[in-house]
């Protein structure tokens, strides 16, 4: 399942009053998926690591007080206690890397996410629970896989709706475009070499993932910032993340494409489309040109006028007729609800559809 596949199934999980659990290696963006439903619905997010506790922690740790026992509440719990206290929303409770632990932690766990209940501690009735892993050999598509983890008994598993989510180059390219904010450089390589946003190497201990990514683009970020660093700080960071084979790509890539994107912003503030824009244009490869037309879109988003909308619709014109039919499938897709029904209002945005069939 893809990103936006397991955030719906998550959705209707929870509203069912169910517990769901996503499978997916390290870095490929459970707690993104968590973070974002959280941000949806308007929910506070308390985050547990399980491979961070140890026995009884999660439970508190016993005091007496004339003859009775008392257990301290985790400080994870008494923080989601202390949102709750504003009494302005609910909370989701994330069990994160719940086979990472030993058994013991996870029976703790087990009784606070399936029983909402341990030594004493009761979940509120506005809190809702989820919870993520690792994959392990065990499972049919991960026979290779080598994380070291602790299985749970069939009894436990039965308790959960398991989804096993995969990476999808596409769908990280769109978020990072819009709400990732990923640097260009990034997006762009990606939109070009899609098999290395998740690539295991037998060569290599590292696995470019999409966290590595994103560290990544930070860095990138910084580097538009600063001449403090050099070119081969850069790499020796991006090597750290990805490996040293798709570091050398990268930085390659990075020197064949040393000219910036063309900016959605100044398209936008031209009084008219330029022979140097066309000209730009005309010479950029798909990827870039791709790039180019989806934040002309979140830029339009985010004003939108008529002039604007004619703008976008004379930029497209001048994209290849390949290229240009998957883009308006991809706006009609992505931007069904908003943008595209007033794309199809412009009759320049139609002949742009209709010269591709001549």
């Amino acid at each position: 399942m893809n990103f936006i596949e397991t955030y719906h199934a998550v959705e209707l999980t929870l509203a069912a009053g169910a517990v769901p659990l996503i499978i997916g290696e390290s870095g490929i963006g459970k707690t993104a998926l968590i973070r974002r439903y959280c941000q949806e619905m308007n929910l506070y997010l308390v985050n547990i690591d399980a491979n961070l506790l140890k026995e009884g922690e999660i439970g508190g740790l016993p005091t007496v007080e004339k003859g009775r026992t008392f257990y301290a509440t985790h400080h994870k719990l008494a923080q989601m206690d202390e949102l709750l206290e504003r009494g302005d929303k609910g909370c989701l409770l994330f069990i994160d890397e719940i086979n990472r632990c030993d058994h013991a932690v996870q029976q703790e766990l087990m009784n606070l996410i399936l029983n909402r209940e341990i030594n004493g501690y009761h979940l509120d009735e506005r809190v809702i629970v989820a919870s993520a892993m690792n994959p392990s050999a065990r499972m049919e598509d991960f026979k290779h896989t080598e994380y070291q983890v602790v299985e749970m008994d069939p009894a436990q598993e039965n308790r959960f709706v398991w989804f096993n989510m995969d990476s999808d180059a596409r769908e990280w390219i769109l978020w990072g475009l819009q709400e990732g904010d990923i640097h260009a450089q990034v997006i762009e390589f990606i939109s070009s070499f899609d098999e290395y946003l998740h690539s295991a190497s037998e060569e290599e201990f590292i696995e470019a993932t999409p966290r590595s990514w994103e560290r990544v683009s930070d860095a990138l970020k910084v580097m538009d910032r600063s001449t403090h660093f050099t070119r081969e700080t850069l790499y020796h960071f991006v090597r750290g993340n990805v490996g040293t084979r798709i570091a050398q790509d990268f930085m390659g890539f990075l020197k064949e494409n040393e000219n910036p994107l063309l900016k959605a912003r100044d398209l936008f503030q031209l009084d008219q489309v330029t022979q140097s824009v066309k000209d730009e244009i005309a010479h950029s490869s798909h990827s870039r040109l791709y790039i180019l037309m989806m934040n002309l879109l979140k830029e339009l988003k985010g004003e939108v006028s008529d002039q604007r909308v004619r703008r976008v619709s004379q930029i497209l014109l001048l994209y290849p007729r390949d290229l240009r039919i998957s883009l308006m499938k991809e706006i009609r897709e992505v931007y069904g609800k908003d943008l595209y029904p007033l794309l199809r209002e412009d009759d320049l945005f139609l002949e742009a559809f209709f010269e591709c069939y001549r």
